[in-house]
């Protein structure tokens, strides 16, 4: 059987009527759509996810259908879903719409900024028709969210270092750059061209972050001995697991959690007269 004639086969059995079975089987082409998927309780409606989809464990079994980026079609077909959810500002558009033209249903889930995690909660939830628990995921995200806000004070200036080597970061495009604003905090690179620049060292002094946050367990090994650094000097330099700020997700939350956590380390030290003894800072 030629390929062409395969996928015709395959395009046929995914039109054909689905009897006997009602629950929806949903594909996300991206790791925070599954996460999202399961924090509606939706988990088990999951037949195919992306590569690298490792959250919560239970899916880690399911088949993948791609990277964030890349598809294989023919699987798709063959899993037969009943909504496939796409990464709005990462599945490519071509892809979207090759999927599209294979008659398969694609929404769309963009999250730009941390309170449009309630509202991807709240809208898969009415997709898979479970409104009532994407909303009250939705309520339970948005008021553990809002008592982290800050609001008042001098931002502190923040660096977070997606990778060491080379050295890479986010800029105000990226919903991690969000999470430092909420918190307090400002982006030192915010205004970068592009989402993910790589910087060099000399930028990163010329910057002065007074907190520096890195994603793997051993990114602060650059700078540890660059005192001219306000982070490097304060000792604030925290390691943040990448999938808690690059993936814009529930777990969103437990970043956000602990980069406040952080800010407000840094807010509490500039209070404290230069000459106090160690630990005066923390409370001691």
């Amino acid at each position: 059987m030629t390929r062409g004639c395969c996928r015709a086969v395959l395009l046929m059995l995914l039109l054909s009527p689905l009897t006997g079975i009602a629950a929806p089987r949903v594909i996300t082409l991206a790791p925070h759509l599954a996460e999202l998927v399961a924090a509606v309780g939706g988990a088990d409606h999951l037949v195919g996810v992306s590569r690298y989809s490792d959250h919560p464990p239970e899916i880690r079994g399911l088949p993948s259908v791609g990277d964030a980026f890349q598809f294989n079609e023919e699987q798709i077909l063959t899993l037969r879903p009943t909504l496939v959810l796409a990464w709005g500002g990462g599945t490519p558009l071509s892809e979207i719409q090759r999927l599209r033209a294979l008659q398969l249903p694609v929404e769309i889930i963009e999250v730009q900024r941390l309170p449009e995690v309630a509202a991807a909660m709240r809208r898969i939830g009415q997709l898979l028709g479970r409104a009532e628990a994407g909303r009250e995921a939705a309520e339970a995200f948005e008021q553990r969210l809002e008592a982290l806000r800050v609001r008042t004070g001098r931002p502190v200036a923040v660096f977070y270092q997606v990778s060491e080597s080379p050295l890479y970061t986010l800029s105000d495009a990226h919903v991690a750059s969000d999470v430092i604003r909420w918190c307090g905090g400002r982006n030192v690179f915010a205004d970068a061209p592009v989402i993910a620049p790589q910087v060099s060292r000399e930028a990163v002094l010329a910057a002065r972050p007074e907190l520096l946050l890195y994603s793997s367990p051993t990114g602060e090994r650059p700078w540890r001995r660059l005192e001219a650094i306000p982070a490097v000097a304060q000792r604030q330099l925290h390691h943040i697991p990448a999938d808690w700020l690059t993936r814009p997700g529930p777990r969103l939350l437990l970043g956000t959690e602990r980069v406040c956590d952080h800010v407000s380390a840094v807010r509490s030290a500039r209070s404290v007269p230069v000459d106090s003894p160690p630990g005066q800072a923390a409370g001691q």
